[in-house]
C-alpha cells in the first residue's frame, strides 16, 4: 500500500519545523560574542533612566535592552536587570523601547524583543543576547568585565 504524497510532505514539514524550533530554542537567551562591536551613542538611542538622560555607561558592564510595547517577556527581563543593578557593583541597565524607533531596530539588526547588547565600560558592544537572557548567561557576561 503506497504512501500518500501529501502525507509525506506534511511529515517532512513537521520534522523541519521541529528541528528549526529546537535550534532556535537552544540559542535563545545565550550570548553571542561580538569581535568588533560598535560604540553606542547614548544620545542617538535616546537612552533615559528614571526619566533622565543617561550620560555614562556602567563602570564594568552595561546591559542595553531593546524592548517593545507588545513584548511579554520584556518586563520580566527588565525586572531581572533592575534587581541585578541593585546587587552588582558597576552594572547598569538601560531599556530602550523600539516601538516608535524602527531606525534603531534597523541599525542594530533587532529581529526580536527583548534583545540585549552587552557593553563594556566604554560603551562598545561585546556580545548580544537574543530573547530573555538566562541567569547563567548574565553571570558569565558580568564575569567578562569584572576583574
Amino acid at each position: 500500500m503506497p504512501f500518500d504524497q501529501n502525507l509525506i510532505v506534511i511529515i517532512a514539514l513537521l520534522v523541519i519545523a521541529t528541528v528549526a524550533g529546537l535550534v532556535w530554542r537552544s540559542s535563545t537567551g545565550r550570548a553571542k560574542r561580538i569581535k568588533h562591536g560598535l560604540q553606542i551613542d547614548l544620545k542617538e538611542i535616546g537612552a533615559t533612566k528614571d526619566g533622565k538622560p543617561v550620560t555614562a555607561f556602567g563602570e564594568h558592564t552595561t546591559f542595553l535592552q531593546f524592548s517593545s510595547e507588545t513584548c511579554s517577556t520584556c518586563k520580566q527581563t527588565a525586572k531581572l536587570f533592575h534587581e541585578l543593578e541593585k546587587t552588582s557593583h558597576g552594572v547598569l541597565h538601560i531599556e530602550v523601547d523600539l516601538t516608535h524607533r524602527l531606525d534603531l531596530a534597523d541599525k542594530f539588526g533587532i529581529l526580536q524583543t527583548p534583545t540585549t547588547l552587552v557593553l563594556d565600560s566604554k560603551g562598545i558592544v561585546k556580545s548580544r543576547i537574543g530573547g530573555a537572557p538566562k541567569p547563567s548567561t548574565i553571570e558569565e557576561e558580568i564575569g567578562h568585565f569584572v576583574i
